[in-house]
């Protein structure tokens, strides 16, 4: 399989588990902690990773144990982890709120993140960045993907953090609907809208994939497992309905288990839910 190569952000994820979500100014109790390696490009390089890709990640972590804790799982998942340098800066860090029916809430504190620099250009058949690291490393993704003649990919998240001229400028941007909106009329020539649980639809093309049936439990980082895998299959040159479909068999099964990269399936997996 063709390499991927991912420019993004590492975090430690602090995971409380609740029967709801509390409202504005409201307390309620939880059921337990967990505290698991994340991240939006930790977790989409594990998930490509995962799905039979060789992935290279550049990133930044702090010096702490955090970084260690990271580096480590990425290095067990077969990541390759050379470009992610390390930093004064402690490591990234989102707080994330689940309830008992897997919906939840995040907040990302950046850290080393807004440490993270343009990637080297390096060769790969697909380059995948987000919006959780500089506005310069994701113009330097894009650099390297064009001089890799490689598919350029994007998740513009947080919404409205990368200028919609430039996501424009990918091959291929996945987005939910509120980040679909803060683009506006600048689009990319693909673009890949996730809908919870009414699946996908594929722009501008309007192809509508349903989704596949699973038990959720924790739906933190499932949209990295549809993005993950999707790019380990664009990276086997499949037409770009089949590798979302991929993507989603990934993002069905991950949601089914607690936490972001833990949860992240084989391929095998993968496989046998497509039949």
């Amino acid at each position: 399989m063709r390499p991927v190569a991912v420019c993004g952000s590492l975090n430690m994820d602090v995971i409380g588990y609740a029967e709801r979500l509390p409202h504005a100014g409201q307390t309620v109790l939880g059921s337990r902690l967990a505290h698991t390696p994340g991240g939006k490009g930790a977790n989409q390089a594990v998930a490509a990773a995962r799905a039979g890709a060789p992935v290279s990640l550049f990133g930044a972590c702090g010096r702490d144990a955090d970084g260690d804790r990271a580096l480590a799982a990425l290095a067990e998942a077969g990541v390759n982890t050379s470009g992610v340098t390390r930093t004064d800066v402690p490591t990234g860090v989102a707080i994330v709120l689940v309830d008992r029916d897997g919906e939840n809430m995040i907040v990302a504190i950046p850290g080393a993140n807004e440490h993270v620099a343009p990637p080297p250009r390096v060769q790969a058949a697909v380059w995948l960045t987000q919006g959780e690291v500089p506005l310069a490393a994701v113009e330097g993704t894009l650099a390297a993907a064009r001089d890799a003649a490689a598919t350029a990919v994007v998740n513009p998240v947080p919404a409205g953090r990368l200028p919609p001229s430039l996501v424009a400028r990918f091959d291929i941007a996945v987005v939910n609907e509120t980040e679909l909106a803060a683009l506006g009329a600048e689009h990319p020539p693909a673009v890949v809208l996730t809908l919870g649980r009414r699946g996908v639809r594929l722009l501008p093309d309007g192809i509508d994939l349903a989704p596949f049936p699973a038990a959720a439990v924790d739906s933190t980082g499932a949209g990295d497992a549809l993005i993950g895998a999707m790019a380990a299959a664009l990276a086997e040159e499949r037409p770009l309905a089949e590798s979302v479909r991929f993507g989603m068999a990934a993002a069905a099964l991950s949601v089914e288990r607690p936490g972001a990269q833990p949860a992240m399936p084989d391929r095998a997996e993968i496989e046998r839910l497509l039949g």
